[in-house]
């Protein structure tokens, strides 16, 4: 539109129901402590290609790099009407990636130290209504989103550590795919400046995919948890 209108950009943001979507990689100071920043920038740049081109084949916005980090909308400033599947699937399709990444680095012998073979990363998920658009200066500006469902997202991307998990999504995400994918209820936490706590689930995988062992794992965990809420220890 602006190239075609001949207008530059402006400051300023839609206010939009988006889906936010941040990742990370676990312990990525243990990376930097083992090899040379060369070897790093070459393996952090091979990650960040493969994700961010999933991210962008999906409908995503790439919103920023903080170092390792990567922070992306789903629905702006193109709309997606099913911008939380498009998240989702991302998400399914990003963890197959970084499978087929590992392995490529194992197959190279020497090249890598014993932590690249094991990377793992941590993704959050959250929709939420956001502004999103022109932020920053009118010398500099950068394109992004500012809100409550922004810092949710950020908040489910780090907690996925507490519970040892690599893809945590928020309520109304699960509500909205649960037909399509395979979800772990996780937890309702208080989280560093909020008061309202997040429902959280674990995104599996697409419905269908699951591994065997999650089939059978599953129905004990929800049993477990409906004990838990009656507190039947």
């Amino acid at each position: 539109i602006m190239y075609e209108t001949k207008q530059s950009p402006q400051l300023g943001g839609d206010y939009v129901f988006n889906t936010c979507f941040f990742s990370d990689i676990a312990s990525f100071s243990s990376f930097s402590e083992k090899m040379t920043a060369p070897e790093l920038v070459e393996l952090l740049n091979e990650y960040l290609e493969e994700m961010t081109n999933i991210l962008l084949e999906n409908g995503g916005t790439l919103d920023k790099y903080i170092g390792d980090a990567i922070i992306g909308i789903y629905g702006s400033p193109i709309t997606l009407d099913d911008h939380e599947y498009k998240g989702c699937i991302s998400i399914c399709q990003m963890n197959g990636k970084l499978e087929e990444l590992r392995n490529k680095w194992r197959s190279e012998g020497d090249k890598w130290p014993e932590v690249v073979h094991n990377m793992r990363h941590r993704i959050g998920l959250n929709s939420g209504q956001i502004v999103a658009g022109n932020m920053g200066s009118s010398m500099r500006m950068g394109y992004t989103m500012m809100g409550d469902a922004v810092n949710a997202t950020a908040r489910l991307e780090s907690g996925a550590k507490q519970y040892g998990i690599e893809s945590q999504v928020g309520e109304h995400i699960y509500k909205k795919t649960r037909d399509k994918f395979c979800y772990r209820f996780i937890d309702h936490c208080r989280v560093m400046g909020k008061q309202e706590p997040l429902v959280n689930y674990e995104l599996i995988s697409e419905l269908g995919k699951e591994p065997d062992n999650i089939k059978k794992l599953l129905p004990l965990w929800d049993k477990a948890i409906e004990l838990y809420k009656l507190q039947k220890w």
